[in-house]
Protein backbone atom coordinates (compact mmCIF):
# COMPACT_ATOMS: atom_id res chain seq x y z
CA UNK A 1 0.00 0.00 0.00
CA UNK A 2 1.24 3.38 -0.97
CA UNK A 3 3.33 2.49 -3.26
CA UNK A 4 3.89 4.35 -6.66
CA UNK A 5 3.29 1.68 -9.23
CA UNK A 6 5.97 1.54 -11.93
CA UNK A 7 4.32 -0.64 -14.59
CA UNK A 8 4.64 0.33 -18.28
CA UNK A 9 2.42 0.23 -20.91
CA UNK A 10 2.18 0.14 -24.65
CA UNK A 11 -0.19 2.23 -26.16
CA UNK A 12 -1.97 -1.22 -27.88
CA UNK A 13 -2.13 -2.20 -24.31
CA UNK A 14 -3.30 0.87 -22.73
CA UNK A 15 -6.35 1.43 -25.32
CA UNK A 16 -7.52 -2.20 -24.46
CA UNK A 17 -7.59 -1.16 -21.07
CA UNK A 18 -10.31 1.46 -21.50
CA UNK A 19 -12.86 -1.45 -23.32
CA UNK A 20 -15.16 -2.41 -20.51
CA UNK A 21 -15.70 1.51 -20.10
CA UNK A 22 -16.43 1.87 -23.83
CA UNK A 23 -18.81 -1.05 -23.97
CA UNK A 24 -20.52 0.09 -20.47
CA UNK A 25 -20.97 3.96 -20.71
CA UNK A 26 -24.03 3.65 -22.66
CA UNK A 27 -25.63 7.24 -22.20
CA UNK A 28 -24.56 8.30 -18.83
CA UNK A 29 -22.38 11.20 -18.32
CA UNK A 30 -18.84 10.47 -19.04
CA UNK A 31 -15.53 12.16 -18.95
CA UNK A 32 -15.25 12.76 -22.81
CA UNK A 33 -11.67 12.12 -24.61
CA UNK A 34 -10.89 16.25 -24.95
CA UNK A 35 -11.17 16.97 -21.01
CA UNK A 36 -9.46 13.44 -20.60
CA UNK A 37 -6.12 14.40 -22.11
CA UNK A 38 -6.61 17.83 -20.99
CA UNK A 39 -6.35 16.95 -17.43
CA UNK A 40 -3.70 14.31 -18.12
CA UNK A 41 -5.80 11.94 -16.79
CA UNK A 42 -3.90 9.02 -18.40
CA UNK A 43 -0.96 9.86 -15.96
CA UNK A 44 -3.92 9.60 -12.55
CA UNK A 45 -4.93 6.23 -14.04
CA UNK A 46 -1.52 5.29 -13.99
CA UNK A 47 -1.12 6.79 -10.61
CA UNK A 48 -3.98 4.99 -9.41
CA UNK A 49 -3.50 1.51 -10.95
CA UNK A 50 -1.90 -0.91 -8.26
CA UNK A 51 -4.77 -3.65 -9.37
CA UNK A 52 -2.69 -7.05 -10.08
CA UNK A 53 -5.73 -8.55 -11.95
CA UNK A 54 -7.26 -7.00 -15.39
CA UNK A 55 -10.68 -6.79 -13.84
CA UNK A 56 -9.10 -4.71 -11.20
CA UNK A 57 -7.92 -1.92 -13.87
CA UNK A 58 -10.08 -1.84 -16.44
CA UNK A 59 -12.40 -1.38 -13.61
CA UNK A 60 -10.10 1.65 -12.39
CA UNK A 61 -10.82 2.96 -15.47
CA UNK A 62 -14.36 2.71 -16.04
CA UNK A 63 -14.69 4.41 -12.77
CA UNK A 64 -12.40 7.64 -13.54
CA UNK A 65 -14.46 8.12 -16.72
CA UNK A 66 -17.81 7.80 -15.60
CA UNK A 67 -17.89 10.01 -12.47
CA UNK A 68 -20.71 9.63 -9.52
CA UNK A 69 -23.84 11.35 -8.71
CA UNK A 70 -24.76 9.75 -6.19
CA UNK A 71 -22.91 10.08 -2.84
CA UNK A 72 -23.89 6.84 -1.44
CA UNK A 73 -22.25 5.20 -4.32
CA UNK A 74 -18.64 6.73 -3.71
CA UNK A 75 -19.66 6.26 0.48
CA UNK A 76 -19.47 2.59 0.01
CA UNK A 77 -16.21 2.82 -1.93
CA UNK A 78 -14.29 5.05 0.78
CA UNK A 79 -15.85 2.57 3.55
CA UNK A 80 -14.13 -0.58 1.57
CA UNK A 81 -10.98 1.40 1.36
CA UNK A 82 -10.96 2.32 4.44
CA UNK A 83 -11.52 -1.39 5.61
CA UNK A 84 -8.51 -2.78 3.51
CA UNK A 85 -6.44 -0.14 4.81
CA UNK A 86 -6.65 -1.03 8.31
CA UNK A 87 -7.06 -4.47 7.51
CA UNK A 88 -3.62 -5.88 6.39
CA UNK A 89 -3.57 -9.45 6.90
CA UNK A 90 -7.42 -9.78 4.59
CA UNK A 91 -6.20 -6.84 2.00
CA UNK A 92 -2.79 -9.24 1.34
CA UNK A 93 -5.27 -12.25 0.87
CA UNK A 94 -7.07 -10.07 -1.47
CA UNK A 95 -4.13 -8.59 -3.43
CA UNK A 96 -2.37 -12.37 -3.77
CA UNK A 97 -5.98 -13.61 -5.02
CA UNK A 98 -6.15 -10.77 -7.84
CA UNK A 99 -2.18 -11.39 -8.22
CA UNK A 100 -3.08 -15.32 -8.93
CA UNK A 101 -5.62 -13.88 -11.58
CA UNK A 102 -3.25 -11.65 -13.20
CA UNK A 103 -4.10 -9.74 -16.56
CA UNK A 104 -3.51 -10.87 -20.37
CA UNK A 105 -2.06 -7.96 -22.01
CA UNK A 106 -2.72 -8.63 -25.50
CA UNK A 107 -6.92 -8.73 -25.13
CA UNK A 108 -8.42 -7.07 -22.38
CA UNK A 109 -11.17 -9.15 -20.50
CA UNK A 110 -14.01 -7.65 -21.43
CA UNK A 111 -13.65 -8.85 -24.98
CA UNK A 112 -13.45 -12.16 -23.93
CA UNK A 113 -16.69 -11.58 -22.47
CA UNK A 114 -17.58 -9.52 -25.47
CA UNK A 115 -16.54 -12.08 -27.82
CA UNK A 116 -18.50 -15.26 -26.18
CA UNK A 117 -21.34 -13.20 -25.63
CA UNK A 118 -21.69 -12.91 -29.76
CA UNK A 119 -19.94 -16.26 -30.47
CA UNK A 120 -22.62 -18.77 -32.55
CA UNK A 121 -24.44 -21.45 -31.47
CA UNK A 122 -22.10 -24.69 -32.34
CA UNK A 123 -24.26 -27.62 -33.25
CA UNK A 124 -24.13 -30.37 -30.61
CA UNK A 125 -25.51 -33.15 -33.05
CA UNK A 126 -22.05 -34.12 -34.65
CA UNK A 127 -19.86 -34.72 -31.35
CA UNK A 128 -22.81 -36.98 -29.91
CA UNK A 129 -22.45 -38.68 -33.14
CA UNK A 130 -19.12 -39.22 -32.30
CA UNK A 131 -19.86 -40.93 -29.06
CA UNK A 132 -22.17 -42.82 -30.42
CA UNK A 133 -20.24 -44.47 -33.53
CA UNK A 134 -17.01 -44.92 -31.45
CA UNK A 135 -19.57 -47.12 -28.95
CA UNK A 136 -20.79 -48.99 -32.21
CA UNK A 137 -16.91 -49.44 -33.06
CA UNK A 138 -16.83 -50.87 -29.61
CA UNK A 139 -20.13 -53.08 -29.18
CA UNK A 140 -19.12 -54.56 -32.94
CA UNK A 141 -15.69 -55.60 -31.53
CA UNK A 142 -17.16 -57.53 -28.68
CA UNK A 143 -19.74 -59.51 -31.35
CA UNK A 144 -17.36 -59.62 -34.40
CA UNK A 145 -13.35 -58.46 -33.07
CA UNK A 146 -12.44 -58.77 -37.00
CA UNK A 147 -15.25 -56.93 -38.31
CA UNK A 148 -14.88 -54.76 -34.82
CA UNK A 149 -11.07 -53.31 -35.15
CA UNK A 150 -11.90 -51.90 -38.83
CA UNK A 151 -15.31 -50.48 -37.44
CA UNK A 152 -12.85 -48.90 -34.53
CA UNK A 153 -9.93 -47.91 -36.72
CA UNK A 154 -12.85 -45.97 -38.79
CA UNK A 155 -14.22 -44.72 -36.10
CA UNK A 156 -11.58 -43.32 -34.43
CA UNK A 157 -10.62 -41.48 -38.52
CA UNK A 158 -13.57 -39.95 -38.59
CA UNK A 159 -13.71 -38.83 -35.22
CA UNK A 160 -10.03 -37.09 -34.87
CA UNK A 161 -11.22 -35.59 -38.80
CA UNK A 162 -14.36 -33.81 -37.09
CA UNK A 163 -12.87 -32.92 -34.24
CA UNK A 164 -10.10 -30.83 -35.32
CA UNK A 165 -12.09 -29.36 -38.18
CA UNK A 166 -14.49 -27.93 -35.22
CA UNK A 167 -11.88 -27.72 -32.78
CA UNK A 168 -10.18 -25.46 -35.14
CA UNK A 169 -13.25 -23.01 -35.42
CA UNK A 170 -13.98 -23.13 -31.81
CA UNK A 171 -10.47 -22.34 -30.73
CA UNK A 172 -10.49 -19.04 -29.84
CA UNK A 173 -13.37 -19.11 -27.89
CA UNK A 174 -11.45 -21.59 -26.32
CA UNK A 175 -9.15 -19.24 -25.48
CA UNK A 176 -11.93 -16.51 -24.40
CA UNK A 177 -13.88 -19.31 -22.05
CA UNK A 178 -10.17 -20.13 -20.22
CA UNK A 179 -10.41 -16.40 -19.18
CA UNK A 180 -13.70 -16.08 -18.01
CA UNK A 181 -13.34 -19.67 -15.90
CA UNK A 182 -10.40 -17.85 -14.17
CA UNK A 183 -13.01 -14.82 -13.37
CA UNK A 184 -15.05 -17.52 -11.52
CA UNK A 185 -12.27 -19.75 -10.43
CA UNK A 186 -10.83 -16.54 -8.78
CA UNK A 187 -14.10 -15.05 -7.79
CA UNK A 188 -14.88 -18.28 -6.04
CA UNK A 189 -11.19 -18.03 -4.12
CA UNK A 190 -12.17 -14.66 -2.97
CA UNK A 191 -15.40 -15.89 -1.08
CA UNK A 192 -12.68 -18.43 0.45
CA UNK A 193 -11.02 -15.59 2.34
CA UNK A 194 -12.10 -16.34 6.06
CA UNK A 195 -13.68 -12.87 7.46
CA UNK A 196 -16.66 -12.25 9.51
CA UNK A 197 -16.57 -8.46 8.94
CA UNK A 198 -20.14 -7.28 7.76
CA UNK A 199 -19.00 -4.83 5.24
CA UNK A 200 -17.65 -7.48 3.25
CA UNK A 201 -20.86 -9.74 3.75
CA UNK A 202 -23.09 -8.39 0.72
CA UNK A 203 -19.68 -8.92 -1.36
CA UNK A 204 -19.15 -12.10 -0.37
CA UNK A 205 -22.89 -13.55 -0.51
CA UNK A 206 -22.83 -11.63 -4.30
CA UNK A 207 -19.97 -13.25 -5.23
CA UNK A 208 -21.30 -17.07 -3.82
CA UNK A 209 -24.28 -16.66 -5.78
CA UNK A 210 -22.99 -15.74 -8.96
CA UNK A 211 -20.07 -18.45 -8.99
CA UNK A 212 -22.71 -20.98 -7.84
CA UNK A 213 -24.91 -19.88 -11.20
CA UNK A 214 -21.57 -19.63 -13.31
CA UNK A 215 -20.42 -23.46 -11.12
CA UNK A 216 -20.45 -25.18 -14.79
CA UNK A 217 -18.06 -23.19 -16.01
CA UNK A 218 -15.47 -23.55 -12.87
CA UNK A 219 -16.32 -27.41 -12.59
CA UNK A 220 -15.35 -28.17 -16.72
CA UNK A 221 -12.73 -25.50 -16.67
CA UNK A 222 -10.20 -28.67 -17.16
CA UNK A 223 -10.97 -28.94 -20.42
CA UNK A 224 -9.62 -25.31 -21.51
CA UNK A 225 -6.54 -26.06 -20.25
CA UNK A 226 -3.82 -25.89 -23.19
CA UNK A 227 -2.50 -29.37 -23.24
CA UNK A 228 1.01 -28.49 -23.12
CA UNK A 229 0.63 -27.22 -19.49
CA UNK A 230 -0.47 -30.44 -17.89
CA UNK A 231 2.01 -32.19 -15.84
CA UNK A 232 3.99 -35.68 -17.55
CA UNK A 233 3.63 -36.25 -20.95
CA UNK A 234 1.82 -39.60 -20.65
CA UNK A 235 -1.12 -37.31 -18.54
CA UNK A 236 -0.98 -35.43 -22.13
CA UNK A 237 -1.20 -37.83 -24.39
CA UNK A 238 -4.26 -39.36 -22.75
CA UNK A 239 -6.39 -36.34 -22.45
CA UNK A 240 -5.64 -35.86 -26.39
CA UNK A 241 -6.81 -39.05 -27.29
CA UNK A 242 -9.95 -38.75 -25.21
CA UNK A 243 -10.87 -35.61 -26.64
CA UNK A 244 -9.77 -36.53 -30.15
CA UNK A 245 -11.59 -39.84 -29.99
CA UNK A 246 -15.05 -38.64 -28.00
CA UNK A 247 -15.32 -34.86 -28.34
CA UNK A 248 -15.35 -34.60 -25.03
CA UNK A 249 -14.08 -31.09 -24.51
CA UNK A 250 -16.03 -29.68 -27.29
CA UNK A 251 -19.16 -31.21 -25.57
CA UNK A 252 -18.84 -29.64 -22.19
CA UNK A 253 -17.57 -26.67 -24.04
CA UNK A 254 -21.03 -26.44 -25.73
CA UNK A 255 -22.99 -26.73 -22.07
CA UNK A 256 -20.29 -23.59 -20.99
CA UNK A 257 -21.12 -21.53 -23.95
CA UNK A 258 -24.58 -22.57 -23.26
CA UNK A 259 -24.30 -21.35 -19.27
CA UNK A 260 -22.69 -17.60 -20.60
CA UNK A 261 -25.56 -17.28 -23.38
CA UNK A 262 -28.37 -17.60 -20.97
CA UNK A 263 -26.63 -16.17 -17.49
CA UNK A 264 -24.45 -13.43 -19.69
CA UNK A 265 -26.13 -10.93 -17.04
CA UNK A 266 -24.47 -12.94 -13.91
CA UNK A 267 -20.95 -13.02 -15.65
CA UNK A 268 -20.80 -9.15 -15.99
CA UNK A 269 -22.40 -8.85 -12.54
CA UNK A 270 -19.75 -11.23 -11.49
CA UNK A 271 -16.77 -8.79 -12.64
CA UNK A 272 -18.63 -5.89 -11.77
CA UNK A 273 -18.22 -7.13 -8.15
CA UNK A 274 -14.58 -7.98 -8.09
CA UNK A 275 -13.60 -4.73 -9.95
CA UNK A 276 -15.44 -2.72 -7.20
CA UNK A 277 -13.06 -5.00 -4.57
CA UNK A 278 -10.22 -4.12 -6.06
CA UNK A 279 -11.12 -0.51 -6.90
CA UNK A 280 -11.65 0.42 -3.30
CA UNK A 281 -7.72 -1.53 -3.02
CA UNK A 282 -6.59 0.84 -5.33
CA UNK A 283 -8.09 3.63 -3.79
CA UNK A 284 -6.34 2.71 -0.52
CA UNK A 285 -3.44 2.70 -1.82
CA UNK A 286 -3.61 6.07 -3.37
CA UNK A 287 -4.53 7.48 0.04
CA UNK A 288 -2.01 5.71 1.83
CA UNK A 289 0.61 7.85 -0.51
CA UNK A 290 -1.06 10.94 -1.12
CA UNK A 291 0.72 13.86 1.27
CA UNK A 292 -2.61 15.17 2.34
CA UNK A 293 -6.13 14.06 1.24
CA UNK A 294 -9.57 14.60 2.02
CA UNK A 295 -13.09 13.38 1.58
CA UNK A 296 -15.15 15.80 -0.64
CA UNK A 297 -18.29 17.17 0.82
CA UNK A 298 -20.96 17.83 -1.95
CA UNK A 299 -23.79 20.47 -2.08
CA UNK A 300 -26.50 21.61 -3.93
CA UNK A 301 -27.07 25.23 -3.90
CA UNK A 302 -29.20 27.40 -6.18
CA UNK A 303 -25.71 29.61 -7.02
CA UNK A 304 -22.68 26.89 -8.36
CA UNK A 305 -19.60 27.08 -5.98
CA UNK A 306 -16.58 25.72 -5.12
CA UNK A 307 -14.42 25.64 -2.27
CA UNK A 308 -11.48 24.01 -1.78
CA UNK A 309 -8.40 24.97 0.30
CA UNK A 310 -4.48 23.57 -0.01
CA UNK A 311 -5.53 21.66 -3.25
CA UNK A 312 -2.52 20.47 -4.85
CA UNK A 313 -1.69 18.62 -8.23
CA UNK A 314 -0.68 14.61 -7.09
CA UNK A 315 1.52 14.18 -9.87
CA UNK A 316 3.84 17.53 -9.38
CA UNK A 317 6.77 16.78 -6.95
CA UNK A 318 6.64 19.65 -3.85
CA UNK A 319 3.43 21.20 -5.13
CA UNK A 320 2.70 24.29 -4.09
CA UNK A 321 -1.47 24.24 -2.60
CA UNK A 322 -3.43 26.66 -3.15
CA UNK A 323 -6.81 27.94 -1.95
CA UNK A 324 -10.04 29.25 -3.57
CA UNK A 325 -13.62 30.31 -2.55
CA UNK A 326 -15.44 31.10 -5.56
CA UNK A 327 -19.21 31.20 -6.90
CA UNK A 328 -18.72 33.02 -9.32
CA UNK A 329 -16.18 32.12 -12.58
CA UNK A 330 -12.92 32.60 -12.67
CA UNK A 331 -10.64 34.45 -14.47
CA UNK A 332 -6.92 33.77 -14.38
CA UNK A 333 -3.74 36.05 -15.96
CA UNK A 334 -0.19 35.68 -15.23
CA UNK A 335 3.15 35.17 -17.50
CA UNK A 336 3.88 31.82 -19.66
CA UNK A 337 4.78 29.29 -17.21
CA UNK A 338 3.69 31.17 -14.05
CA UNK A 339 1.32 28.01 -12.96
CA UNK A 340 -2.20 29.03 -14.44
CA UNK A 341 -2.60 25.83 -16.50
CA UNK A 342 -1.60 23.59 -13.78
CA UNK A 343 -3.62 25.75 -11.27
CA UNK A 344 -7.08 24.62 -14.23
CA UNK A 345 -5.78 21.25 -13.94
CA UNK A 346 -5.24 20.84 -10.36
CA UNK A 347 -8.68 22.21 -9.62
CA UNK A 348 -10.39 19.80 -12.72
CA UNK A 349 -8.65 16.38 -12.25
CA UNK A 350 -9.32 16.85 -8.18
CA UNK A 351 -13.29 17.44 -9.04
CA UNK A 352 -12.78 14.45 -10.98
CA UNK A 353 -11.28 12.02 -8.33
CA UNK A 354 -14.24 13.66 -5.93
CA UNK A 355 -16.91 12.08 -7.49
CA UNK A 356 -14.96 8.98 -9.08
CA UNK A 357 -12.57 7.84 -5.51
CA UNK A 358 -14.19 9.95 -3.28
CA UNK A 359 -10.44 10.96 -2.54
CA UNK A 360 -9.28 15.02 -3.42
CA UNK A 361 -5.60 16.10 -2.76
CA UNK A 362 -6.38 18.93 -0.67
CA UNK A 363 -7.01 20.03 3.26
CA UNK A 364 -10.44 20.67 2.42
CA UNK A 365 -12.93 20.40 -0.60
CA UNK A 366 -16.44 21.49 -1.14
CA UNK A 367 -18.56 21.77 -4.16
CA UNK A 368 -21.74 21.07 -6.37
CA UNK A 369 -21.97 17.54 -8.38
CA UNK A 370 -20.45 18.91 -11.83
CA UNK A 371 -20.30 17.62 -15.11
CA UNK A 372 -16.72 18.24 -15.95
CA UNK A 373 -15.28 19.83 -19.78
CA UNK A 374 -12.18 21.13 -20.72
CA UNK A 375 -10.83 23.06 -23.47
CA UNK A 376 -7.02 23.26 -23.16
CA UNK A 377 -3.93 21.35 -24.62
CA UNK A 378 -5.87 21.23 -27.91
CA UNK A 379 -3.84 21.17 -31.70
CA UNK A 380 -4.80 21.31 -35.68
CA UNK A 381 -6.11 17.71 -36.88
CA UNK A 382 -4.16 16.14 -39.41
CA UNK A 383 -6.87 13.22 -39.62
CA UNK A 384 -9.56 15.97 -40.72
CA UNK A 385 -7.42 18.80 -42.29
CA UNK A 386 -9.30 21.12 -39.59
CA UNK A 387 -7.31 24.29 -38.16
CA UNK A 388 -6.19 24.72 -34.60
CA UNK A 389 -8.89 27.59 -34.92
CA UNK A 390 -12.02 25.08 -36.21
CA UNK A 391 -11.03 22.59 -33.39
CA UNK A 392 -11.02 25.06 -30.57
CA UNK A 393 -14.38 26.36 -31.81
CA UNK A 394 -16.06 23.37 -31.75
CA UNK A 395 -14.46 22.42 -28.72
CA UNK A 396 -15.67 25.43 -26.85
CA UNK A 397 -19.39 25.25 -28.56
CA UNK A 398 -19.38 21.17 -27.04
CA UNK A 399 -19.43 23.21 -23.26
CA UNK A 400 -21.65 25.86 -24.49
CA UNK A 401 -24.26 23.04 -25.39
CA UNK A 402 -23.61 20.80 -22.33
CA UNK A 403 -24.67 24.07 -20.26
CA UNK A 404 -28.53 23.90 -21.37
CA UNK A 405 -28.46 20.28 -18.82
CA UNK A 406 -29.78 19.59 -16.00
CA UNK A 407 -26.85 18.88 -13.67
CA UNK A 408 -24.34 22.27 -13.66
CA UNK A 409 -20.82 22.13 -15.62
CA UNK A 410 -17.92 22.72 -14.29
CA UNK A 411 -15.49 23.96 -17.18
CA UNK A 412 -11.84 24.87 -17.67
CA UNK A 413 -10.92 27.41 -20.54
CA UNK A 414 -6.72 28.10 -21.35
CA UNK A 415 -6.01 30.75 -23.93
CA UNK A 416 -10.18 31.12 -25.51
CA UNK A 417 -9.28 31.60 -28.94
CA UNK A 418 -5.60 31.78 -29.24
CA UNK A 419 -5.95 30.78 -32.67
CA UNK A 420 -7.06 33.98 -34.29
CA UNK A 421 -5.71 37.62 -33.86
CA UNK A 422 -5.87 39.59 -31.34
CA UNK A 423 -8.81 42.05 -31.94
CA UNK A 424 -11.62 38.85 -32.95
CA UNK A 425 -9.79 36.82 -30.05
CA UNK A 426 -10.62 39.39 -27.74
CA UNK A 427 -13.93 40.31 -29.09
CA UNK A 428 -15.49 36.69 -30.00
CA UNK A 429 -13.45 35.50 -26.82
CA UNK A 430 -15.03 37.83 -24.09
CA UNK A 431 -18.90 37.34 -25.76
CA UNK A 432 -17.91 33.04 -25.15
CA UNK A 433 -16.73 33.61 -21.41
CA UNK A 434 -19.83 35.72 -21.22
CA UNK A 435 -22.02 32.75 -21.50
CA UNK A 436 -20.25 30.48 -19.64
CA UNK A 437 -21.22 32.88 -16.56
CA UNK A 438 -24.85 31.17 -15.99
CA UNK A 439 -26.62 29.65 -13.04
CA UNK A 440 -25.45 26.56 -14.41
CA UNK A 441 -22.07 26.30 -14.99
CA UNK A 442 -18.72 27.46 -12.85
CA UNK A 443 -15.86 28.67 -15.79
CA UNK A 444 -12.16 28.92 -14.50
CA UNK A 445 -10.48 30.76 -17.91
CA UNK A 446 -6.84 31.11 -18.40
CA UNK A 447 -5.93 33.90 -20.59
CA UNK A 448 -2.68 36.21 -21.67
CA UNK A 449 -5.36 39.06 -23.07
CA UNK A 450 -5.47 41.48 -19.93
CA UNK A 451 -8.53 43.59 -21.55
CA UNK A 452 -11.07 40.65 -20.58
CA UNK A 453 -10.25 41.24 -16.81
CA UNK A 454 -11.73 44.74 -17.61
CA UNK A 455 -14.37 43.52 -20.03
CA UNK A 456 -15.25 40.71 -18.03
CA UNK A 457 -15.43 42.64 -14.42
CA UNK A 458 -18.34 41.73 -12.20
CA UNK A 459 -18.92 38.47 -13.94
CA UNK A 460 -15.70 37.11 -12.92
CA UNK A 461 -13.33 37.17 -9.98
CA UNK A 462 -9.95 37.84 -10.65
CA UNK A 463 -7.50 36.16 -9.99
CA UNK A 464 -3.43 36.31 -11.00
CA UNK A 465 -0.19 34.40 -10.95
CA UNK A 466 2.92 36.65 -11.20
CA UNK A 467 6.68 35.81 -11.28
CA UNK A 468 9.65 38.13 -9.86
CA UNK A 469 12.88 39.18 -12.34
CA UNK A 470 15.75 40.01 -9.87
CA UNK A 471 19.34 40.16 -10.29
CA UNK A 472 18.92 38.26 -13.89
CA UNK A 473 16.94 35.49 -12.75
CA UNK A 474 13.38 34.77 -13.09
CA UNK A 475 11.23 33.04 -10.23
CA UNK A 476 7.79 31.56 -10.01
CA UNK A 477 5.94 31.45 -6.47
CA UNK A 478 3.18 29.87 -7.78
CA UNK A 479 0.69 31.23 -5.29
CA UNK A 480 -2.41 32.23 -6.96
CA UNK A 481 -3.16 35.77 -6.06
CA UNK A 482 -6.43 37.47 -6.08
CA UNK A 483 -7.30 40.42 -8.51
CA UNK A 484 -5.52 40.77 -12.03
CA UNK A 485 -2.02 40.88 -13.17
CA UNK A 486 -0.40 43.51 -13.32
CA UNK A 487 3.14 43.02 -13.50
CA UNK A 488 4.62 42.95 -17.46
CA UNK A 489 8.05 41.23 -16.85
CA UNK A 490 7.32 39.08 -20.71
CA UNK A 491 9.25 42.53 -22.05
CA UNK A 492 12.01 42.78 -19.08
CA UNK A 493 12.84 38.91 -19.72
CA UNK A 494 14.09 39.86 -23.47
CA UNK A 495 16.92 41.24 -21.28
CA UNK A 496 17.95 38.40 -19.78
CA UNK A 497 18.24 36.72 -23.39
CA UNK A 498 20.81 39.73 -24.58
CA UNK A 499 18.40 41.94 -26.65
CA UNK A 500 19.39 45.26 -26.95
CA UNK A 501 18.24 48.21 -24.53
CA UNK A 502 16.85 50.07 -27.19
CA UNK A 503 14.53 47.43 -28.02
CA UNK A 504 13.45 46.68 -24.64
CA UNK A 505 12.77 50.61 -23.81
CA UNK A 506 11.00 51.05 -26.76
CA UNK A 507 8.74 48.28 -26.24
CA UNK A 508 8.22 49.41 -23.06
CA UNK A 509 7.46 53.19 -23.58
CA UNK A 510 4.72 51.37 -26.39
CA UNK A 511 2.96 49.39 -23.89
CA UNK A 512 2.36 52.30 -21.74
CA UNK A 513 0.82 54.18 -24.31
CA UNK A 514 -1.42 51.44 -25.06
CA UNK A 515 -2.29 51.27 -21.74
CA UNK A 516 -2.83 55.23 -21.35
CA UNK A 517 -4.88 55.38 -24.74
CA UNK A 518 -6.09 52.64 -26.52
CA UNK A 519 -3.53 53.17 -29.38
CA UNK A 520 -0.67 51.33 -30.76
CA UNK A 521 1.77 53.43 -32.41
CA UNK A 522 5.54 52.67 -32.62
Amino acid sequence: MGKIPNREYSLEEFEKISHYYLRRKGSRFFIDDITWNDLGMDEIFLLLNTADSAVGEEYLYHALRTPEFDESVLKERSRLADFFRDNQEIREQYKICFGRMGRRRRVALSDYIGKLSNMPDFPLLPHAASILLLLAGIGVFFVRPSYGIVALIGAIIINSITYYKYKGDMAMYFSCMAQVADLVEYGGQLTDIPTKEELLASYRKGLLADCGTLRQIRRHAWVLVDKSDLGGNLIKVVVDYLCMMTHLDLILFRNMADTIRHKGDVLERLMETMGRLELALCIGSFRDLAEEFCIPVFHKKPQRTLACRNIYHPLVENAVANSIETGKPVLITGSNASGKSTFLKTIGLNAILAQTIYTVTAASYEADFFRVYSSMALSDSLETKESYYMVEIKSLKRILDAISGETPVLCFVDEVLRGTNTVERISASSKILFNMAGKNVLCFAATHDIELTSLLEGAYDNYHFEEQVEEGDVSFSYQLEEGRAKSRNAIRLLSLMGYEETIIREAEAMAERFVRTGDWKL
